[in-house]
């Protein structure tokens, strides 16, 4: 759960930073369209804002660097330094350059009562929020569209002679594509939606409205929302907004493109117009923002007068329109590349990354959880941590280098922890717990890293196994474990690779500095006869 609250925290992280990123390109934008407005089209002005939303829809592009600081606050997760994971004794580091820090039981209670408390700070109450308030858009978003799919339950097939009119109207276009047409009760005005399978939906009463001429403008318009791929633009748009609902200039952008999307559906049909055609072209909507409205709301639906403000503005850029010269399609050009490149700026929402592991041969301190995930991009296998171990305070050195298994077990070893794998996976554990697990027994041939926890058998010839123990026992750490099989006459080590070489080489020399062979088993059996000593 914690993980799932920390990548949550990250992407919302980078959601902010590309949202506040997106503010001044916002402003920028309107002030360019209302300084270009002469010079570019209404569709060259739609697509400007395309370029916004495009670009805050996509998770790549080149990196905008922020503050180390300012970065940490909105992305670095929940950190809680729980150096103690039982009531047992604390772990201590074998190392001057890592000593560990005491625990008592005490402050061991407190500190696990501290990170039950302050489990989500700030940042993942916001992102719980933010997660909330857009799974609740979502739904609301799903109803519509599932209320419409009701509507177009009920409607019904239109005339052969509004088919007719259609058909005229993807031919001025040059459209070839089977698009059906509706009528319905519940819309009254001209409604085009579908992402996959466009359709046009018309009131049910639309003939005793508008003439037949005015009816096949109506349609055009409609028919140049699908040419432009108008739906699709216009679902990426709302997604956007929904992603960025906490930014007010994200909705007003929103707005003004689907305001401009309208008006550049108008530019592609009075291309297709002569003048007087332009003229019965604006008296259609206004005889159309005379209607009542009395359709459902729909957020991915394109209609002809959907906001009857606008009417005034597009009015006068019918009464302005003229088509783009080469001049104007290399000013609209300029700037559309100019806003493509500033609204790619990614921000760079891996700052831990950047301060920490980017730079070679940095010593830092980072939780056995966070080393774990970063070892597994380097080894590409699933490493495992046990809840009481993945919020211990551990000292790493890392490199800009990828790290080997070897390199994982030298890290793990100073803390006293080790790993050892299994069937698909890495598991880290405490030192002193490996002797329980399955960990490798040493092959003959076989290859093994120095600081890799193994179990190893050594065979003596001339000496007694149970005559050295107390002698080589000293050489063994707490962690590790060696004891004897007295009937074989053998020793069993566990212990890390290097210090079972460490033993075997002492057990050689003492087999090399052994005169002569002694028979084991009397010696066994005559210690056993001994008399227990009486007391006095």
């Amino acid at each position: 759960m914690s993980e799932l609250i920390q990548e949550l925290n990250s992407f919302t992280g980078w959601l902010l930073i590309a949202s506040l990123k997106s503010l001044p390109l916002i402003a920028i934008l309107l002030l360019a369209q209302y300084g270009l407005k002469k010079t570019i089209s209404a569709g060259a002005r739609h697509g400007l804002w395309l370029s916004l939303f495009l670009c805050l829809s996509i998770p790549f592009g080149w990196n905008l660097s922020f503050d180390n600081r300012a970065a940490e606050l909105l992305y670095s997760p929940v950190k809680n330094d729980l150096a103690s994971i039982s009531m047992q004794e604390p772990v201590k580091s074998s190392t001057t350059s890592t000593p560990a820090i005491p625990i008592s039981p005490e402050s061991n209670i407190h500190q696990s009562t501290s990170l039950n408390a302050n489990t989500l700070d700030y940042r993942s109450i916001l992102s719980l929020i933010w997660l909330l308030i857009f799974c609740g858009l979502v739904c609301i978003t799903f109803w519509q569209v599932l209320r419409f799919k009701h509507v177009l339950q009920k409607a019904s097939d239109a005339t052969t002679a509004d088919y007719a009119l259609l058909e005229r109207a993807k031919q001025i276009l040059r459209l070839n594509k089977t698009i059906p047409l509706l009528y319905s009760s519940q819309v009254s005005s001209p409604l085009t939606l579908g992402l996959f399978k466009p359709r046009i939906i018309l009131p049910i009463d639309i003939n005793q409205q508008l003439t037949e001429k005015q009816l096949n403008l109506v349609l055009l318009h409609e028919l140049a929302h699908i040419q432009r791929c108008d739906i699709l633009w216009n679902w990426v748009t709302y997604g956007v907004t929904l992603l960025h609902w906490f930014n007010p200039l994200i909705w007003l952008a929103s707005k003004r493109m689907k305001a401009d999307m309208e008006m550049a559906c108008d530019a592609k049909v009075l291309a297709h117009l002569s003048p007087q055609d332009r003229n019965d072209y604006g008296l259609t909507l206004i005889n159309l923002s005379q209607l009542p409205s009395r359709h459902p709301s729909l957020s991915h639906g394109l209609g002809i007068l959907e906001n009857h403000r606008e009417l005034k503005n597009r009015l006068i850029m019918m009464k302005e329109f003229t088509t783009m010269t080469l001049k104007k399609s290399l000013v609209f050009g300029l700037v559309f590349s100019v806003f493509a490149f500033a609204a790619l700026a990614q921000p760079n929402n891996k700052p831990n990354e950047t301060k920490t592991i980017t730079p070679p041969n940095t010593n830092s301190r980072m939780t056995l959880a966070e080393f774990a995930k970063r070892a597994e991009k380097d080894l590409n296998t699933p490493i495992l941590v046990g809840n009481a171990l993945a919020d211990i305070n551990i000292p790493v050195s890392i490199t800009e280098n990828p790290l080997d298994y070897g390199q994982l077990l030298s890290q793990l070893k100073i803390n006293e922890l080790t790993a050892y794998k299994s069937s698909g996976y890495i598991q880290i554990i405490l030192a002193r717990d490996a002797r329980w697990l399955a960990i490798p027994t040493v092959e003959k041939g076989k290859k093994y890293f120095d600081d890799e926890y193994v179990t190893d058998s050594i065979k003596l010839d001339k000496t007694c196994a149970g005559s050295i123990l107390a002698t080589l026992r000293p050489l063994v750490p707490q962690y590790g474990h060696l004891t004897t099989m007295e009937s074989a006459n053998m020793l069993i080590i566990s212990d890390f690779y290097s210090n079972t070489v460490r033993v075997k080489a002492m057990v050689k020399m003492l087999e090399d500095n052994t005169p002569e062979k002694v028979d084991c088993s009397e010696r066994n059996i005559a210690t056993k006869q001994a008399p227990t000593p009486e007391k006095k």
